[in-house]
């Protein structure tokens, strides 16, 4: 009789190998009530923010303005630490950007956005089974 070779499984640490190696995610996004001055909508690139990054946020800016922290860092383009933007903004700081630039509902939904790119607001698990123990 031939022998049945047994396909090779990877094991779980096998298959994580390359997940430290992530890159992370970026997202355009598009206000709806948003054009520049000549009617071309205006496109908000966000991207990913790391574990490190949303704990440093949140140690900063305990009972504070979260969610300016959190935009800020996330938001790639347009580049919100920009003075040219600041001075058209009557701003001082990109936070204050945040503020008069955006409608209180942009500002919750961008934020988010930012934090559902970041694995936070949405369901990332997905229970298998229950394991008993005797």
């Amino acid at each position: 009789m031939a022998e049945k070779k047994q396909k090779y499984e990877p094991t779980t640490v096998e298959r994580l190998l390359g997940a430290c190696k992530r890159e992370p995610q970026e997202q355009l996004l598009l206000f709806k009530s948003w054009t520049d001055e000549t009617g071309v909508p205006v496109v908000f690139r966000i991207r990913e923010l790391s574990y490190d990054e949303v704990r440093e946020i949140q140690q900063m800016h305990a009972g504070r303005d979260i969610a300016a922290a959190v935009i800020t860092a996330g938001v790639v383009e347009p580049n919100l630490r920009d003075a040219s933007l600041q001075k058209a903004c009557g701003a001082a700081t990109p936070y204050e950007v945040v503020h008069k630039m955006l409608r209180a509902g942009e500002i919750e939904d961008l934020q988010a956005a930012i934090e559902k790119l970041s694995g936070y607001r949405a369901s990332t698990l997905e229970i298998l089974a229950d394991i008993e123990k005797n």
